[in-house]
């Protein structure tokens, strides 16, 4: 009889074995692995992820994390300037989104420090832990800045899984001045799921979660350390938080969140009308940008240009 059972579904048998195995040893991977072969080849082929060439308007800049590996930035330094800002980028996309707000940054008298984080672009790493060892690499980036002779303030500015980080980094290091955090999500399992409905139209609580805890045990990070609202008790410096109302991936309702639980006084929130997730600088325009320069000017240590 049960020979018999094997015969009659063996397809829907080894399809179970097959999905169960994926589930539990690959699929895990797609959350902390960034350079995913099968991510990779989804993003050539269906997404446009070209960014202006790199050019002689900045330095390669490498150094090391606690963990030893090495991370790479690019400099866009300037004589004399009133802050050196640290930029993040979002998840899957690397320093060179930042190239065109950089150099906008140096006019308006900034230095402009956009890294590829953990697992990045240039930098070493295989697996992204969602600010848990990324708000670590911040701190290591700036004692060897230092260390290098820099010595105007230091603020951050992040985008998405940038933001996120930066939020964290802004909590456990205070030679951070500063901050601008756009299109930041509040809690990581609510984004995963929200990402969950958005790519794959259905959700699951049981298999959310999951696939979190393996990912997170993979990347080697516990899982409930890397809210960034959790860590927002601890931020006191000035920041502005920056969201689309038109985001479809991180609701703005994650903005609001986020700015109720800032300690600091010092803290502004800034809609974009219309902007989604990814183009909030080109839907913002000349007024976001003015947003930018005021916040940077007051809080940057210097009087403006």
């Amino acid at each position: 009889m049960f020979v018999r059972f094997i015969k009659k579904y063996k397809f829907v048998i080894t399809f179970s074995l097959v999905f169960g195995l994926f589930v539990y040893g690959y699929a895990p991977n797609f959350i902390v692995e960034i350079r995913n072969p099968l991510i990779v080849f989804a993003r050539k082929s269906f997404y446009d992820t070209g960014f202006k060439p790199a050019t002689d308007d900045l330095f390669k800049f490498r150094f090391k994390t606690q963990d030893n590996l090495t991370l790479t930035a690019d400099i866009y330094q300037i004589p004399y300037p009133k802050a050196n800002i640290i930029l993040l980028h979002g998840i899957r996309s690397n320093k060179e989104h930042w190239h065109n707000m950089a150099l906008w940054l140096n006019r308006n008298g900034y230095t402009a420090i956009a890294l590829d984080m953990r697992a990045h672009g240039e930098s070493q790493g295989a697996y992204c832990s969602f600010g848990y060892y990324e708000k670590q690499d911040v701190s290591a980036l700036i004692d060897t800045l230092q260390a290098q002779g820099f010595k105007q303030n230091f603020g951050i500015w992040g985008h998405s899984l940038g933001a996120a980080v930066a939020l964290q980094a802004l909590a456990v290091d205070k030679r951070l001045k500063f901050g601008i955090i756009e299109s930041s999500y509040a809690d990581f399992k609510q984004i995963t799921k929200a990402y969950s409905r958005y790519y794959l139209h259905f959700s699951s609580d049981f298999l959310n979660n999951f696939l979190l805890e393996r990912a997170a045990e993979k990347a080697g990070f516990p899982l409930n350390q890397v809210n960034p609202v959790d860590y927002c008790a601890r931020i006191e410096q000035p920041v502005m938080l920056v969201h689309g109302t038109a985001d479809r991936k991180i609701n703005v309702k994650n903005a609001r969140i986020l700015y109720d639980n800032i300690a600091g006084k010092q803290k502004q929130l800034v809609l974009i009308k219309g902007a989604g997730h990814t183009n909030i600088h080109q839907v913002g325009g000349r007024f976001y940008k003015d947003k930018v320069l005021t916040f940077l000017n007051k809080y940057s240590g210097k009087t403006s240009l």
